[in-house]
């Protein structure tokens, strides 16, 4: 599968899975949390904690279903029903999924590490989850939670002065200079007063991380 990498904006937007087994969960539990409106077709669907964020229709799948989606997850285990279910989604003008058959889909779910705002996604097109989800667990390995903190910083010294299109030069050379600088080591072990001066140094006034409204142990 040639395909082409992206981040999408899910939040109000329809998503349709087609059967409640292991996988189908396992896509509605990322929906969820990427505050996806989520609808889920089984003739026996299995019980949920967020079932209260979730439009379940407790009977088979029409093509009717798919009506408004916008992503559709074909993941009945039923290869025939599957691919009827894809072939009516595109009909519908909806993106489909297919767990089972990955090259058969629109699109196909990498293996994610988030570390708060930042998040590393790790493909094979499908043909390998395994490998990804492995490759991913190595990576979280090298990529651990004072990441996030670096960004916070990083966006929040971009933020409050530099975001100007003006300054976008200045921008990236400033930004270059903090990440060339101890800044990761100083976070990873939480010197905060070796951040503020090293801010203070490298930005001048203004630049603490109070000032930047962020605080070392509220990031995870």
């Amino acid at each position: 599968m040639a395909d082409y990498p992206l981040h999408i904006e899910l939040a109000g937007r329809l998503c349709v899975v087609v059967g409640g087994g292991t996988v189908g969960r396992r896509k509605i539990t990322g929906l969820l949390a990427a505050g996806a409106r989520v609808k889920l077709i089984d003739p026996k669907p299995p019980a949920f904690d967020q079932a209260d964020r979730i439009e379940i229709v407790a009977r088979p799948y029409r093509a009717d279903d798919l009506s408004n989606a916008f992503l559709v997850f074909a993941a009945t285990g039923n290869g025939v029903l599957d691919r009827a279910i894809a072939t009516e989604a595109r009909r519908q003008g909806a993106l489909v999924n297919l767990p089972g058959e990955p090259a058969a889909g629109d699109f196909s779910l990498p293996a994610v590490l988030r570390r708060g705002d930042l998040t590393v996604s790790v493909s094979t097109a499908g043909r390998s989850p395994a490998l990804a989800s492995l490759l991913k667990e190595q990576i979280s390995q090298w990529l651990p939670s004072h990441w996030a903190t670096v960004l916070e910083i990083l966006a929040a010294v971009r933020d409050k002065h530099l975001a100007e299109p003006s300054q976008s030069h200045y921008n990236r050379q400033t930004i270059d200079t903090l990440l060339k600088t101890e800044l990761v080591e100083l976070v990873a072990t939480g010197q905060a007063a070796a951040i503020d001066r090293l801010l203070i140094k490298t930005l001048g006034d203004g630049y603490t991380l109070k000032e930047l409204s962020i605080e070392l142990a509220s990031i995870p």
